[in-house]
């Protein structure tokens, strides 16, 4: 028998781009539009609808979700309905630790729907399983994106968030980078004040003088929403203000000299978005 009648109902959805295979059914309108018509039909109130889009479930990192624990911690909700459990997380101590240990201590009733989990009965045994198998699928995924990752590698591709400063991504060949002639001009100097005896620090001097755009200026020019904040109102300097790491990154950077490098750093863990600098 139900507790309460009645709930202040947080609705609690998550893709992210693994999820994407599995289509349309995990969409989030798709989780929006089951979980209201369920809490609809019990005659409950929605107070909110959480949304973190595009984050991993190994991750409680999650903008939204910290929103609705802070929520919860302020009296306004006393129900969490997900999905299934792999949208609350998937990590398994911690999705665990929210729905044994949490949201008890809070008197919050959670339901993961399609699941069939409900902490107002005590016939949920199979909670434990069902996060532990989720964890595996996050973990199967990351090794199977990292084996693609290696092929590319092994071919030569290049798969930067954007291309090295003097390149451009190649506008049809996915994983292929084009000479940039106008940042080319730039590289092509630093280079030249390197032969003509010039260190870092001059080369730097020197670009300020004439006025050369950094890389992230440049990127910003190309495109607004690269560095957006780095250069909202920014002084004019600002697009020229050079830094002897910057110089020394382009000077040490083997791109230049025709070699694709992978693999500088590695993370720590597929749960962790620590990176460890790759030695030898």
């Amino acid at each position: 028998m139900e507790q309460q009648i009645y709930y202040d109902a947080a609705i609690y959805c998550r893709l992210s781009r693994d999820d994407d295979m599995q289509g349309e059914s995990s969409s989030i309108l798709t989780q929006k539009a089951m979980l209201s018509k369920y809490v609809q039909d019990q005659n409950w109130r929605i107070v909110d609808y959480y949304v973190n889009d595009g984050i991993s479930g190994t991750t409680y990192e999650r903008l939204d979700f910290k929103r609705m624990i802070r929520d919860i911690e302020e009296g306004k909700i006393n129900l969490v309905i997900t999905k299934d459990l792999s949208r609350l997380g998937r990590d398994y101590i911690q999705t665990g630790y929210y729905t044994e240990i949490y949201f008890s201590e809070k008197n919050i009733r959670c339901i993961a729907l399609n699941d069939g989990i409900d902490t107002i009965n005590s016939d949920n045994d199979i909670a434990p399983f069902k996060n532990i198998l989720n964890e595996m699928y996050a973990k199967d995924i990351r090794r199977k994106v990292k084996s693609a990752y290696k092929i590319k590698a092994a071919r030569g591709d290049y798969h930067g968030a954007y291309a090295p400063f003097g390149y451009k991504k190649h506008p049809e060949i996915k994983g292929k980078i084009l000479i940039d002639d106008e940042s080319d001009e730039i590289v092509r100097l630093i280079f030249n004040l390197t032969s003509q005896g010039y260190g870092a620090s001059r080369i730097r001097t020197e670009l300020i003088k004439r006025k050369v755009l950094t890389p992230s200026a440049y990127l910003n020019k190309l495109n607004p929403k690269y560095y957006a904040k780095e250069f909202m109102n920014a002084k004019p300097e600002k697009y020229y203000s050079w830094s002897m790491n910057a110089v020394q990154r382009i000077l040490k950077n083997e791109i230049y000299i025709g070699n694709v490098t992978h693999y500088k750093e590695i993370s720590v863990s597929y749960k962790s978005k620590r990176r460890a600098t790759v030695k030898g």
